[in-house]
């Protein structure tokens, strides 16, 4: 099969034949039928935290092709999208459903133990693959996973009815944290972004304000001018370094949610933060239960994908996406489908 495989810092990603993944005890092997690029990749990539020979991608859609031993409930030719997690199963966090804190935890496409699915084939864990249901198509079903990080978000944030809200960046995290945002019924919900492209693309999507950051060095100040409040959650969606400058735009009292995971060092005063009396929460990833909750909500039309996919390639289009997506673009979701 083709698949695009980590090369190496520095070096554009290389399409390659390799052998189709089997289906171990326990696991389905699938068909990709839709793969998204997601930001963590690219930081992954570009902070050289992951080894050579890695197959990215776990936001994915694919279609059943071989069942392993001790499977049941799937036959060949059902349609699926799966946590892209493998924990070890028998650890008390695991067993408490705590899979994120697993700490023998293998999140699939940054470990060579569970290639991605920047490929024509790849395998999941039959406990953690959800059947998609016939409304969704299979791009629907491949955002699932950003949708879940957007939901999990939100939990984290603990939003009361009515909060002011700003996200800051309008890629698909940014956008879908706007969308779980409006479904928890918050209030004032703003959106900010220096890309004119996903300026114009968040003016289309059901935000109360789109404040240009590239026109306004302070989106906060933005916020309350048009608000006529400062807002009560900020949201960081851009996965870069910003905290020390979030510190500095937010009013007392608010409460920062880092949701980027960036994965370059970061530098702030405490005692900035401190003084404000701002709270802090640092997301990763989102809980289990989120997962189908995102696809129920996705199939019932309560939650859509409207204004995330920007583009769709091939597998032979990857390494040069890839590389132009490590740069400033104006895309939000690029997806491969092989």
């Amino acid at each position: 099969m083709k698949a695009a495989v980590f090369q190496g810092v520095g070096r554009p990603l290389k399409l390659v034949e390799t052998a189709r993944p089997a289906a171990q005890p326990g696991e389905l092997a699938f068909k990709v039928k839709a793969c998204g690029i997601c930001a963590s990749d690219l930081h992954a990539a570009e902070a050289g935290i992951i080894a050579p020979g890695i197959i990215l991608g776990h936001e994915y859609a694919g279609e059943v092709v071989e069942i392993g031993a001790g499977v049941s409930g799937w036959q060949v030719g059902d349609r699926l999208t799966a946590l892209p997690l493998k924990p070890c199963g028998s650890c008390a966090k695991c067993r408490a459903g705590r899979l994120f804190e697993c700490t023998s935890l293998i999140v699939q496409g940054f470990n060579l133990a569970l290639p991605g699915a920047y490929a024509e084939y790849a395998t999941c864990l039959a406990a953690l693959a959800l059947k998609i249901p016939a409304a969704l198509n299979d791009t629907d079903a491949a955002i699932i996973e950003p949708l879940a990080v957007g939901l999990g978000a939100c939990r984290t944030a603990d939003l009361p009815p009515g909060a002011s809200v700003l996200i800051i960046g309008a890629g698909i995290i940014g956008l879908s944290v706007a969308k779980w945002a409006r479904f928890f019924g918050a209030g004032v919900v703003a959106v900010s972004e220096t890309q004119p492209a996903r300026v114009e693309r968040i003016r289309q999507t059901a935000v109360d304000l789109v404040i240009d950051a590239g026109r306004c060095a302070d989106p906060v100040s933005e916020f309350e001018k048009h608000a006529g409040q400062p807002p009560a959650v900020i949201f960081e969606c851009v996965g870069r370094p910003i905290i020390h400058k979030l510190i500095e735009m937010a009013p007392t009292n608010a409460h920062l949610v880092l949701v980027g995971a960036g994965m370059q060092l970061e530098q702030f005063s405490v005692f900035s933060a401190a003084r404000k009396r701002l709270r802090m929460s640092f997301v990763m990833g989102y809980e289990p239960a989120d997962f189908p909750f995102a696809l129920k909500m996705l199939e019932a039309g309560r939650i859509t994908t409207g204004q995330l996919v920007t583009r769709c390639v091939g597998l032979d289009e990857v390494p040069a996406i890839f590389e132009a997506l490590q740069k400033p673009n104006d895309h939000c979701k690029v997806l491969i489908t092989p």
